[in-house]
């Protein structure tokens, strides 16, 4: 087991490792940055320095105006059961278990290893994804209702930067009523919710109410509360 610093910044988990900065995003399903590997638990990972869309680590550090060196994604992530708080990221060889007050959220799928969980949403089990690389969460269209509270600035790396209105939407997580914060993809890349069968994305707003394991190991979502909600907004 091996725990690392980590920071929040504009929403995005970024974690000090070998000397270099990582974003953590399990909503990728490679890994890219100036290192040509990563040690993680006395296991060596190669890493390219390209990603998809012709990502580097000069054009995330721009896109994200954030100064990162790389990203690590699932197909290093994958191998671990991770713990992740506000300031740490704990990477496990061996399963992590829930406490006595932890939610726990069946992974019940993976689309190129990037986790389907399923959360009730407008009284219906809906397919999410789990992408600790998005600030915002996303729903679709149809799932958006009342008024909204304002509009995000958000950036994915196929388009970049775009805006976003946001709604406050009850979220139901094995029968805790949640109400977090959803955004509206724009119409040129809903397309990856249709890659999934799925409905949204959550991202790293839970980190606002947990402590959150991912256990690939045993195919779960471990949610621990925290004693009083905090922002990193």
């Amino acid at each position: 087991m091996t725990t690392f610093d980590v920071k929040i910044l504009d929403g995005h988990i970024v974690v000090h490792i070998n000397n270099f900065e990582y974003i953590v995003d399990t909503g990728s399903t490679v890994s890219f940055g100036r290192a040509t590997t990563i040690f993680i638990n006395g296991q060596s990972f190669p890493i390219r320095d390209g990603g998809p869309h012709g990502l580097t680590a000069d054009s995330i550090s721009r896109i994200s105006r954030l100064q990162v060196d790389g990203l690590i994604g699932m197909n290093i992530l994958a191998n671990f059961d991770i713990k992740f708080t506000r300031n740490q990221i704990t990477f496990s060889n061996s399963p992590l278990f829930p406490t006595g007050k932890a939610i726990t959220v069946p992974i019940v799928d993976a689309v190129l290893g990037i986790p389907i969980i399923i959360l009730s949403i407008a009284h219906k089990d809906r397919r999410i994804f789990f992408d600790t690389g998005a600030k915002l969460s996303y729903l679709s269209d149809d799932l958006l209702v009342g008024n909204s509270i304002g509009e995000v600035d958000d950036f994915h790396p196929s388009i970049g930067d775009f805006k976003t209105k946001v709604y406050k939407i009850d979220v139901t997580i094995n029968g805790k009523v949640e109400s977090l914060t959803f955004g509206s993809l724009p119409s040129s890349i809903r397309y990856l919710l249709q890659l999934g069968r799925t409905e949204g994305v959550i991202g790293t707003e839970l980190l606002n109410k947990y402590y959150v394991i991912l256990s690939n190991l045993s195919k779960t979502l471990i949610l621990e509360p925290l004693d009083e909600e905090e922002s990193f907004d």
